[in-house]
């Protein structure tokens, strides 16, 4: 059966994060999605209040539970916290004269909810980025606000209309589930439903915090948590999956495209440190799990490099040669590129450091030869601009 599918571009304080896809139970809670599908599209009226998702507020954030939104009444109206968030609501089905409208703002006032529609479909919370109505406390209490879970929430089987899931942009949730909150979930950094309509396909998942480039064969969710596309509890083919994360981000960077280079690097790095197994457990996929592992710090370090992201990439050098079990080659690879940033940033004598410390790992290497020979004369020259100085205050 085709359902209709609805999107959320999500903001959090100025920072874009992407688009949230939800597919519509509109088979199983017909009511409860027609009301979310005109809300999102904005093309309700009430007497001369617009209803619609878009400028709403999330206003309460729970990790590993929900993230909820949807007080078209009092949470459109900024971002700031207030004593009423939370507390109003209004759906497609509220009638005119149930709204006072003040003339001369055009402020929603009286009454808080507004078009309380009756529960459908009450089903089991068995998983998370499940998407429901969040009722008023009561049966047959819903209006526009709705929550979207992040685990299993058997604790709410029953109580909450079902009415679809997410479809695409499972990091874009997560990242609003990780922001910052007070004691009553309410996030410090507001977390802004920035557009919202209609979806298809040829509308795209934009995702700006995040790759979901598909290139390389990179299908895997940016949370390894959350991803249905290999075993988990195979050692092979979550290594499998995390060189082909790794291989994409490669593919990427070839095409200069560093900074979804990053994020896909990045990525592989969750997936090799949620997987890696224990030495005891199986020392062989243990040992393969910290050559890839080695292999990202390095491959972040260089991404970060050539966006001159020069303390970045130091740290991830650094974080390289942290390793135990890293390689001659890699700890000369770390060094390398660990001087060429604070060669960039003139700091010569940290960078003749890590090329010398380079070339003990690798003392064949013409080129370290070159780095070590450039570093010293830029250091001399240095030196004898700084003696020269000097040398005017004593004239």
């Amino acid at each position: 059966m085709s359902r209709c599918n609805v999107y959320m571009d999500i903001k959090i304080g100025e920072e874009k994060i992407g688009r949230i896809v939800i597919e519509l139970f509109d088979d199983k809670a017909p009511k409860s999605s027609k009301n979310f599908y005109h809300l999102c599209k904005g093309d309700v009226k009430i007497g001369t209040h617009q209803l619609w998702y878009k400028n709403n507020y999330f206003h309460r954030v729970i990790q590993s539970f929900m993230v909820q939104a949807g007080d078209i009444i009092y949470g459109s109206k900024g971002p700031e916290k207030s004593d009423d968030i939370g507390k109003g609501g209004c759906s497609i089905f509220g009638k005119k004269d149930e709204l006072v409208l003040d003339s001369a703002s055009e402020a929603v006032t009286g009454v808080r909810c507004y078009g309380n529609f009756e529960d459908e479909n009450l089903g089991d919370f068995t998983e998370p980025f499940m998407v429901a109505m969040a009722n008023m406390g009561e049966p047959d209490t819903n209006s526009s606000q709705f929550f979207i879970t992040t685990s299993s929430s058997p604790h709410l089987n029953g109580k909450h209309s079902v009415i679809g899931r997410v479809l695409h942009g499972k990091s874009v949730v997560r990242s609003i589930e990780h922001t910052v909150v007070d004691s009553d979930g309410f996030p410090t950094t507001p977390v802004l439903i920035e557009d919202c309509g209609e979806w298809n396909e040829t509308l795209g998942v934009p995702l700006y915090n995040a790759s979901n480039n598909t290139i390389g064969g990179d299908v895997f969710e940016e949370y390894p948590d959350d991803d249905l596309n290999f075993d988990k509890d195979s050692p092979e083919k979550a290594l499998k999956a995390s060189c082909i994360i790794k291989d994409s981000g490669s593919l990427l960077f070839k095409s200069k495209d560093y900074q979804n280079a990053y994020f896909k690097y990045r990525k592989a790095l969750k997936y090799v440190n949620e997987f890696i197994p224990d030495i005891d457990m199986d020392k062989a996929y243990y040992e393969k799990f910290i050559e890839l592992k080695a292999k990202l710090y390095l491959n972040l370090s260089l991404v970060m490099f050539n966006q001159r992201k020069f303390e970045d990439a130091i740290k991830y050098s650094v974080y390289l040669l942290e390793i135990p079990e890293a390689s001659e080659l890699d700890r000369a690879k770390a060094y390398y590129r660990s001087g060429n940033c604070h060669l960039m940033k003139k700091r010569f004598d940290k960078a003749l450091g890590d090329f010398n410390a380079c070339k003990e790992y690798n003392p064949n290497d013409k080129a370290v030869d070159k780095k070590i020979e450039e570093t010293q004369n830029k250091l001399e020259e240095s030196k004898e601009r700084t003696r020269k100085s000097i040398a005017k205050f004593f004239s």
